[in-house]
């Protein structure tokens, strides 16, 4: 199955580049189909389609689902040779892909004309992200027998 989903998310890769940019699917599939063997190839197809998105300055509808793409086949991707029953789209990395891809295009919208706000907001992403991470870890203490 996992094969399967690399594949799959890989050829929607190359769909989405070739509706920003159709003549740089060619290299995006050469990299998607030799990412199935190699997985570096996997990764320079992702940083191809990230490359044309960035050069054509899409809108951040068409980043964020082409980010999704790419997520979910890195996921997959980097998996494919894995040990059996190892599975890469859980429940919780699928979920946070798409909050994340919401909140960054929330984040696109809002009118921000603040001179300082490129800096603040990846120190503000990160703090909220120590902070989620800090409220779902297990606080438990560690079963020690009394002697």
């Amino acid at each position: 199955m996992t094969k399967f989903l690399a594949t799959l998310s890989g050829l929607l890769l190359a769909a989405a580049v070739a509706l920003i940019e159709p003549w740089m699917t060619i290299p995006v599939l050469i990299f998607v189909i030799a990412g199935w063997r190699w997985r570096i190839c996997a990764v320079a197809a992702v940083l191809t389609a990230l490359g044309v998105l960035a050069w054509l300055d899409t809108t951040a509808l068409i980043a964020g689902a082409t980010g999704l793409v790419a997520t979910t086949y890195l996921l997959n991707a980097a998996t494919v040779s894995a040990p059996l029953g190892v599975v890469p789209t859980t429940i919780p990395s699928v979920a946070g892909a798409l909050v994340f891809t919401i909140a960054a295009g929330a984040a696109s919208v809002l009118p921000v004309t603040l001179a300082w706000a490129p800096i603040a907001a990846p120190i503000v992403v990160i703090v909220l992200y120590a902070w989620l991470v800090h409220g779902l870890a297990d606080r438990r203490p560690e079963y020690s027998p009394v002697r």
